[in-house]
């Protein structure tokens, strides 16, 4: 307890007023401001004017005396100020006297009807009205607390709350009272009567004592010597306090409770509930906090427990590495305006300071950097100013000289330990690699800091994962760092995303080849996507050459996967490319599947060459063999761009009859290509798949023709009897899209009429459905084709014009006779040669064009 929270000064000493008459003493007093009201024993209100003055080196007081003001021979039991209308409210002998704050003149008729019987009297420190201009006041009666609002000119009472037992101390907030009666405690909810028991006191052992803490909090002198925290909800937020005295008075100073004893004033903080300063005192009657000031009257004195600056007991803490109590009581400073709001944030950031400074100290290094991460003055480039080398040497950052005192860096601390220096960097690596997604500003620093944390640590997988996403490196620095350590594989990553795209690939070559060494090594792709984002062609062939020879498949990736191909530039064209890499196999063929159809008929020959090679040295069942065998069909299915007999003539003398059947098909020769699947493969499911591949997209003329061919081929081979059943299936499968005249004509005079019923039946169906459909088509045409009559009639307002013998023109009032004539869209008949404009209405003027 090295550290003071108050002051013990004098504010009045030795009372003249009070004269030499022994027997008068101060009974209670009340503070508004610099206003300080004292009432005595002998019935008497005296007001003094208080003032301050001091130095550097503390600080007096000094007290007038204004007014004074008797009121009756009782002594004055206690005295509310009420400075928003200027009232002073004094309670002696049970009576309530309202006086002026300044000339202590009664107030008369303020009180309409006597207020007596009252044996204390609280404000409400929460009032439940809104207006400004007037004040709550519960007072406790023998038989119960009534309530009152006083305004400027009158109080009136507002309610009252019977009780069984008359309140020896009592503090009220918002809509609840609590007071203490002779056997227990008391909650009590003005608004609805509720009462609630708290705990019991017996008056003899404790002294009742109730105080408002804050909003909806207590404090009340519980038993055996506990003081306890009270909610407006029964319950207790905050640990009971441990009281080694018997306490006589207590008074609250946000956040001190100072208790009066017979011997000392004692002061303890509510938030750990703790011991904090004790001052020997003697002759104190009671403690009282007014206006943010507590007051300590002796019979003829008062003193006041002046604060010390919240500054120094912050400091005093924080010697006592009381870090959470120190932030605590910065935050105290601003809710009893001591603190604005700007110095709260430099002392909470000086306390945060402070505190990662003592953690470092002590090697903590995880608990300084989240200390230092909290304070708003600095950022992680200071933190990182801490460690040797990391920071960027254009960057120049440094903490505040508030911190001179205790700063410490790294080094400092570490000494030549290397295990520490490196708990050190881990702990700010996991501290950058947490914010790095948060933070907006000095990425280039934080960058680069965690490019060199990754070598320290040698963490260097997870630096090639760092540099291959987005990245804010400092290039020369961090070009320099990785040289000095010979990480050429993140160096070509760097070069590579700067632009530096030779450089990158030189070094990429160089440990591909090993010609130098790095815990990690580039993959082959890696290259191709390097490769592809050269812009110079020379550059471009000069790497990929390498890399065809070391892997065709990712050399032709820098064209195909990226497509690095450009009509243009003559390096670049798909033709100068294809005899470039014509000596690589492999990626001679993955180039002409990626490149247009223009280039099948190559393709098409490497894919017939590979078979034939194949077949010479493995046997026909083998795997591989099936696979090109696949390829090359798929390929023939999709294509149709390609020049069919070249590729027939090479595979002409040989078994691959399927492959046979699709050229043939590509030539239009559909027959010959189903009678090497019917009759020579005898591979029915590949006939019927050979029919849907080639009349995909076509019309219903080309599908008849298409399957009817395979129909014919079933039914005009050498071995009808084997085919019958497939010939059957096929006519009796609905997707199968057969003319039924044609196949009627074909179908064996021996087959069954319960054979093909499934067929006829189909047939017939689908020839009523189109008649029908037909119908249904014309009739729907011929209605459309009456309303579109019906439409235009009605839109032209067509009616039949009569010309009889005495009808004249609506112009020239002429008859018609054999004249021509002209009908405008109004009605208006008349003559042509008197219609000048076809327009325009000759006899109205009306213009039927802009009419629309």
């Amino acid at each position: 307890m090295s550290t003071n929270m108050f002051d013990l000064v004098p504010v009045l000493e030795d009372i003249k007023i009070l004269g030499d008459k022994l027997k008068t003493w101060i009974e209670c007093m009340e503070c508004a401001g610099q206003n300080i009201y004292v009432g005595t024993s002998d019935g008497c209100v005296h007001y003094y004017m208080m003032g301050i003055s001091g130095n550097s080196s503390g600080f007096s007081y000094q007290s007038r005396l204004q007014q004074q003001r008797i009121i009756g021979r009782k002594p004055i039991t206690q005295i509310i100020a009420a400075p928003q209308i200027n009232i002073l409210f004094v309670l002696s002998d049970g009576y309530i006297t309202a006086l002026n704050m300044f000339s202590l003149e009664v107030i008369n008729n303020y009180i309409r009807e006597r207020i007596k019987g009252v044996s204390l009297m609280c404000t409400n420190e929460t009032p439940m009205s809104k207006n400004p201009s007037c004040i709550e006041i519960c007072i406790g009666r023998k038989k119960g607390i009534q309530l009152y609002i006083a305004t400027s000119d009158r109080i009136v009472s507002s309610g009252e709350i019977p009780l069984y037992d008359p309140p020896l101390s009592m503090s009220m907030d918002g809509e609840y009272v609590c007071l203490a009666s002779s056997f227990q405690y008391v909650l009590i909810n003005v608004k609805n009567g509720r009462t609630q028991n708290l705990f019991p006191i017996t008056v003899e052992e404790t002294r009742p004592i109730v105080k408002r803490i804050s909003q909806g909090e207590f404090f009340v002198n519980g038993p055996s010597s506990l003081g306890m925290f009270v909610s407006t909800t029964g319950e207790s937020a905050r640990a009971p306090i441990s009281l080694t005295n018997v306490i006589q008075s207590v008074a609250y100073q946000h956040p001190y409770l100072a208790f009066l004893s017979r011997s000392k004033i004692v002061v303890y903080s509510i938030f750990d509930q703790k011991q904090k300063q004790d001052i020997i005192f003697k002759y104190g009657r009671f403690v009282c906090s007014r206006d943010k000031k507590i007051f300590v009257p002796t019979s003829k004195d008062i003193y006041m427990l002046c604060p010390i600056p919240i500054n120094q007991q912050i400091k005093g803490l924080l010697k006592q590495y009381k870090i959470d109590e120190a932030i605590k009581l910065a935050d105290a400073g601003v809710h009893i305006h001591e603190l604005t709001a700007i110095q709260h944030k430099k002392m909470i950031s000086y306390i945060h300071k402070f505190a990662g400074f003592t953690h470092l100290q002590a090697r903590e290094f995880d608990k300084a950097i989240q200390e230092f991460d909290q304070a708003e003055d600095i950022d992680f480039r200071h933190i990182i100013s801490l460690y040797p080398s990391l920071l960027l040497d254009s960057c120049h950052v440094s903490f505040s000289d508030d911190v001179n005192e205790f700063y410490r860096s790294i080094l400092s601390v570490v000494e030549d330990n290397t295990n520490e220096l490196q708990n050190a960097m881990i702990a700010l690596f996991e501290y950058l690699k947490i914010i790095r997604s948060e933070v907006k500003a000095y990425r280039k620093e934080l960058d680069t800091c965690l490019l060199k944390l990754f070598i320290e640590l040698a963490k260097f997988d997870e630096l090639i994962n760092f540099l291959n996403n987005d990245n804010d490196c400092d290039l020369n620095e961090s070009i320099a760092t990785l040289a000095e350590n010979e990480r050429y594989h993140a160096l070509a990553i760097l070069y590579c995303n700067y632009g530096s795209i030779s450089e990158s690939l030189e070094l990429l070559i160089k440990l591909a080849s090993e010609e130098i060494d790095d815990f990690t090594k580039p993959s082959l792709r890696y290259i191709t996507d390097v490769i592809s984002r050269a812009k110079d062609p020379n550059v471009i062939w000069k790497y990929t050459s390498w890399l065809l020879y070391r892997d065709q498949l990712a050399g032709v990736e820098v064209f195909t996967k990226y497509r690095v191909m450009n009509e243009s530039v003559d390096l670049l064209k798909p033709s100068y490319i294809l005899d470039r890499i014509e000596k690589y196999p492999l990626a001679l063929r993955n180039f002409l599947e990626y490149l247009k159809e223009q280039y099948h008929t190559k393709l098409g020959i490497i894919y017939v060459e590979s078979i034939l090679s194949l077949r010479k040295d493995l046997p026909k069942n083998d795997d591989e063999l099936a696979r090109e065998r696949n390829c090359i069909r798929k390929f023939l299915e999709e294509s149709s761009l390609f020049r069919a007999q070249l590729l027939l003539s090479r595979i002409q003398n040989t078994d691959l009859f399927s492959e046979q059947a699709l050229l043939y098909g590509r030539m239009g020769l559909h027959d010959k290509a189903l009678d090497i699947l019917v009759n020579k493969l005898i591979d029915h499911v590949a006939a019927k798949h050979y029919c849907v591949t080639f009349t995909k997209g076509k019309n219903v003329a080309e599908r008849k023709k298409m399957y009817f061919s395979l129909l014919s081929a079933y039914l005009t081979s050498r071995n009808v009897d084997a085919n019958t059943a497939p010939a059957l299936e096929l006519l009796n499968d609905r997707e199968s899209d057969i003319d039924p005249v044609q196949a009627l004509q074909l179908i064996p005079e021996d087959w069954s009429i319960g054979a093909i019923g499934k067929f006829l039946k189909y047939s017939v169906r689908s020839s009523m459905n189109s008649a029908r459909m037909l119908k249904v088509e014309r009739g729907l045409s011929y209605v459309e084709n009456v309303q579109t009559k019906h439409a235009y009639r009605r839109t032209v307002n067509l009616t039949a014009v009569k010309i009889t013998d005495d009808r004249i023109c609506q112009v020239c009032n002429r008859p018609f006779g054999e004249s021509k004539f002209v009908r405008y869209p109004n009605g208006v008949v008349a003559h042509l040669s008197c219609s000048r404009n076809k327009n325009i209405c000759p006899v109205t003027g009306r213009n039927f064009c802009q009419e629309g």
